[in-house]
């Protein structure tokens, strides 16, 4: 004979529950059995790419050396959408506009990054 208990579905639990007089689990999530720890972590490792050299984390290492010392103080890389656009966002509305104007310049030094061919478009917020 197995060792694991029987599992009833959750309705036949309800239907049980019902007769015994105690509350019925109305609850939608399922229940599901015990996971391992080191396989949660891996897995949220994984999914946010914790340890794994990213393109925006190049970006930042050699953004004084992408936008100049001076402008570097008024803006900062944001984060990178849909894999092929980068977000600057930018805190001078005049900076803002130099940056828009040496928009090309600003794409040929991110492709000399690794990975940085990705980048197609650069995009300029306020903030």
């Amino acid at each position: 004979m197995s060792q694991q208990p029987y599992k009833f579905s959750r309705h036949v639990e309800n239907l049980i529950a019902n007769l015994r007089g105690i509350p019925e689990d109305h609850s939608l999530i399922e229940r599901k059995g015990p996971k391992d720890l080191d396989g949660i972590i891996s897995s949220v490792m994984e999914r946010y790419k914790i340890g794994i050299e990213s393109l925006e984390d190049h970006i930042r290492e050699n953004w004084k050396a992408i936008v100049g010392e001076e402008n570097a103080r008024y803006c900062h890389p944001v984060r990178i959408e849909r894999d092929t656009t980068l977000i600057i966002a930018v805190t001078n509305p005049i900076i803002r506009q130099e940056l828009q104007f040496n928009r090309t310049i600003l794409l040929q030094k991110i492709h000399k990054i690794k990975n940085g061919r990705k980048i197609r478009q650069v995009v300029f917020k306020s903030g």
